[in-house]
C-alpha cells in the first residue's frame, strides 16, 4: 500500500484511499472474537455431525453428508486461510495452534501455505508468479471439472505434500518460498504424513472407521463445494494486472456460509486489505463499497465463470468480470 495525505491507498486501486485511523480500527485483532466465532462455527458442526450420524441408514444419509462435508471443508479452508495471514487471534500461540490443526484436517502443511499464499497476495493472477494459481487460463472444460469435483486438488496436495517430504520442490515453490525454510518446509511434511499415517494405522489396529466417516468421506464430499467457493474468487478474471477489482471477486454476503467462510465472501475487500481480520471485512466493504464492483451470488459467479468460458471457447469477445464504467 502506498501512503498518500494521511490516507492508504492499494496498488493498482488510485481512486481509493482510505483513512489512516480507519484502517488502524479495522485492522484490531481480538482473541475474544476469534474464539466466540471459534466456539459458534465448531457447534454447528457438532450439530450437523450429530444429525448426520442419526441419518446414518436412512435416505437422508446422503444429503447430510454433503451437508456436513461441506461446513466441515468451508471451515477449515478457511481457517487454515486466515491463520496464515496471522489475523484471526491477537495471540501468536493461539494463532499459530489453530492454524496447524485446520491446515491439518484440510491437507495443506503450514509454512509452504503461507509463503504460497503470500505469493499470491503479492502477484494476484500474474502467470508464473502467483504461487497459487491451480489453472493457467484459457483452461479446458477438464481442467474445470478436475477442479470443481476435488480431484485435481487432492492429488496434486498429496504429490505435493510426498515431494516436500523427501526434500523435492518444484520451481514454482523454490520461488515463493525463501531457502532457509525449505527445510522445515521438509520436517513439517514429514510431520503431516506421519500423523496421517499413525490415525489410518490406530483405525485398523482399534477397528475403528469414526475418521472414515466422520473426517475422509465427508472431506471428499464436501471439498467440492469448498473448491466452487474458492475458484468463483478469481476464474476467468482478468490475469497480469495490478487493479485487484479485475483480478478477484467478492459474493454476495450471506450469514450462514460466512460463519463458516469466515467472511471471505469479501474477497476483493480481503485482497486490497489482507491485513484487516475476517469480523472487520463488513465495516470494511462498508467504507469502500462504492469503489467495488456488484457482488456475486455463488451462482451467479459460476454462471458469469460459465458464461466467459464459453465466449472464450468459442472466440467470442471476452467480457471481464468487471467492467470499470466510472469516468
Amino acid at each position: 500500500m502506498q501512503e498518500e495525505t494521511g490516507a492508504w491507498i492499494p496498488p493498482g486501486a488510485a481512486d481509493i484511499a482510505l483513512d489512516r485511523k480507519l484502517l488502524k480500527s479495522l485492522m484490531r485483532r481480538s482473541d475474544w472474537i476469534a474464539l466466540g466465532r471459534l466456539c459458534v462455527c465448531v457447534s454447528g458442526l457438532v450439530l450437523l455431525g450429530w444429525l448426520y450420524e442419526r441419518c446414518f441408514g436412512t435416505w437422508a444419509f446422503w444429503p447430510m453428508l454433503f451437508v456436513f462435508g461441506g461446513a466441515s471443508s468451508l471451515t477449515f479452508y478457511s481457517l487454515s486461510h486466515e491463520c496464515a495471514h496471522g489475523t484471526v487471534f491477537r495471540s501468536r500461540w493461539l494463532n499459530e495452534t489453530v492454524f496447524w490443526v485446520a491446515s491439518l484436517l484440510f491437507g495443506q502443511e503450514v509454512l509452504y501455505r503461507r509463503y504460497s499464499h503470500a505469493s499470491h497476495h503479492t502477484y494476484t493472477m500474474f502467470v508464473g508468479k502467483d504461487a497459487q494459481m491451480p489453472i493457467i487460463q484459457p483452461a479446458g472444460l477438464l481442467q474445470y471439472l478436475l477442479w470443481y469435483t476435488g480431484f485435481f486438488y487432492h492429488i496434486q496436495s498429496l504429490r505435493q505434500l510426498v515431494l516436500h517430504s523427501i526434500g523435492r520442490f518444484s520451481a514454482r515453490a523454490l520461488v515463493c518460498t525463501p531457502a532457509s525454510e525449505l527445510g522445515r518446509v521438509t520436517r513439517n511434511s514429514r510431520l503431516f504424513l506421519g500423523i496421517y499415517l499413525l490415525a489410518a494405522v490406530a483405525s485398523i489396529v482399534l477397528h475403528s472407521s469414526v475418521l472414515l466417516w466422520f473426517w475422509l468421506l465427508p472431506k471428499l464430499a464436501g471439498d467440492p463445494l469448498m473448491m466452487t467457493f474458492a475458484g468463483s474468487q478469481h476464474f476467468e478474471m482478468k490475469e497480469n494486472n495490478r487493479d485487484l477489482r479485475f483480478t478477484t471477486r467478492s459474493l454476495r454476503a450471506n450469514t450462514l456460509i460466512d460463519l463458516f467462510y469466515w467472511n471471505m465472501s469479501y474477497h476483493i475487500e480481503h485482497h486490497l486489505y489482507p491485513t484487516v481480520p475476517f469480523h472487520a471485512l463488513p465495516r470494511l466493504n462498508a467504507a469502500i463499497r462504492t469503489h467495488l464492483p456488484r457482488p456475486r451470488s455463488i451462482l451467479g459467479a459460476t454462471r458469469e465463470i460459465v458464461r466467459i468460458w464459453w465466449a472464450r471457447v468459442n472466440e467470442k469477445p471476452r467480457t471481464p468480470g468487471f467492467v470499470d464504467t466510472r469516468p
